[in-house]
This record gives C-alpha cells, sequence and structure tokens, in this order.
C-alpha cells in the first residue's frame, strides 16, 4: 500500500515539475522571442505623407522663388549643407538663394523617396536632379539627399537638407 501512494506522490512531483518547466520555457521562448512592431502604424504613415506633401510645397516654393512659401517650411534653425562645397548655410542665407531669379531654377525633382518617420521626427531619403543657372552658367546636379523633418506646434517644418552628388561616370 506505501508502494502505491509513493509512486502517486513521485507522478504528482514529476507532472508538478513539467508544468514548471513548461512555463518557465514559455515565458522565457516569448521574451527571447518578441513580436515584431508593425512595420508602420497608421499615424506613421498618415505623417508620411503629410512630410511629403510638405517635401512637395518646398519644392514648388524654389521653383517658384516663393521665399515667403520657403520660409513657413523651414524651421527658425534650418541648415543647409551644399552638395558643391559642404557649405553650411542658415535659413537667413538659404531663403535669398530661393528667391534669387537671376540665377534661374529650371529642373528641381526628387525620385525614389523613402520616409522614415520617427515620433515627431521624420528623414527623407530621396535623388535629386537640379538644373539651374548660377553666376551665369548652367549647372546641372544629380546626386542624393537627405531632408530631417519634425513636427512643432501641430505641423512639420524641415530642420535640415544635405545633398551629395553621384560619382561621375
Amino acid at each position: 500500500m506505501s508502494g502505491v501512494c509513493r509512486r502517486t506522490l513521485v507522478d504528482y512531483y514529476l507532472d508538478h515539475m513539467r508544468r514548471e518547466f513548461l512555463i518557465i520555457f514559455i515565458t522565457v521562448s516569448l521574451n527571447a522571442f518578441p513580436q515584431s512592431p508593425p512595420l508602420r502604424s497608421s499615424n506613421s504613415v498618415d505623417a508620411a505623407t503629410e512630410v511629403k506633401q510638405q517635401e512637395e510645397a518646398l519644392r514648388k516654393a524654389e521653383l517658384r522663388y516663393d521665399v515667403h512659401a520657403a520660409d513657413t517650411l523651414l524651421s527658425k534653425d534650418f541648415v543647409l549643407t551644399a552638395a558643391s562645397d559642404g557649405t553650411l548655410r542658415s535659413k537667413s542665407e538659404f531663403l535669398p538663394m530661393i528667391g534669387d531669379k537671376s540665377d534661374p531654377l529650371e529642373v528641381l525633382e526628387y525620385g525614389a523617396m523613402q520616409i522614415h518617420v520617427y515620433g515627431d521626427t521624420a528623414v527623407v531619403l530621396s535623388t535629386i536632379h537640379e538644373k539651374a543657372y548660377y553666376g551665369g552658367k548652367p549647372v546641372e546636379f544629380r546626386g542624393r539627399r537627405t531632408a530631417v523633418w519634425v513636427r512643432q506646434n501641430q505641423r512639420w517644418v524641415c530642420v535640415t537638407i544635405h545633398a551629395s552628388s553621384f560619382p561621375p561616370k
């Protein structure tokens, strides 16, 4: 009789240990392999659409020499890194360039645009093609462009743009 009771207690103990092991295994497994967040929430998709619209508004402002429109799209501490020589230009230096009709901007196109939203910050990666006259001489530029936008007071403003040229063919 005592052999039956001991067997029952041993079986109970083994069953209990198996359950504990299973619970620990599942808990560790779930923590070791967390679920990936969705690629884009609806909020980041909406934000990306808003940023793309702001990008287009800035592009059109440059093509129309519209300093006022560009001024509203750039943050007060905006900085441009010039593709030609790496010079940094502040907003107060960049806006007159936008309004300068003596150096006409004929083409300003962005391609292969990717927008990555991180809360109230968005990073825009694209190609750029620009045809213009500088100092009366025609210039054509092709390269990559990075723009960073932040949401301030419920609207997106550009804080920096950096461009670099493709290597010559």
